[in-house]
């Protein structure tokens, strides 16, 4: 779920959306509604594969635009996660799950 403070303070959440890590990768991701709830919906699971989030990680979103936000990574001891996905190599502006957007 999209934290209700994260989508009053951002307003409306566009349908599709890109995430771009800290090292680059981009992620195109779907959001849905419901009722007064948001969510990240299609993406989000290979994300979350790709980059191994663990309980007990958090992320940081930050609005580039209005459908790109940026994601930093942190542990448990809130140090930033800096690892490339496994679906990156050099060509880290290459846009992973290419279904959406």
């Amino acid at each position: 779920m999209i934290p209700k403070a994260f989508v009053k303070g951002f307003g409306e959440i566009p349908s599709n959306i890109i995430v771009t890590t800290n090292t680059g990768c981009n992620w195109r991701m779907t959001t849905r509604r419901e009722g007064n709830e948001a969510f990240i919906d299609q993406g989000w699971t290979a994300f979350a594969v790709a980059h191994q989030l663990k309980v007990g990680q958090f992320l940081t979103f930050r609005q580039v635009s209005s459908f790109e936000y940026s994601v930093v990574i942190f542990d448990h001891t809130c140090t930033e996660v800096v690892s490339r996905c496994p679906y990156h190599g050099d060509d880290t502006m290459r846009v992973v799950s290419k279904h959406y957007v």
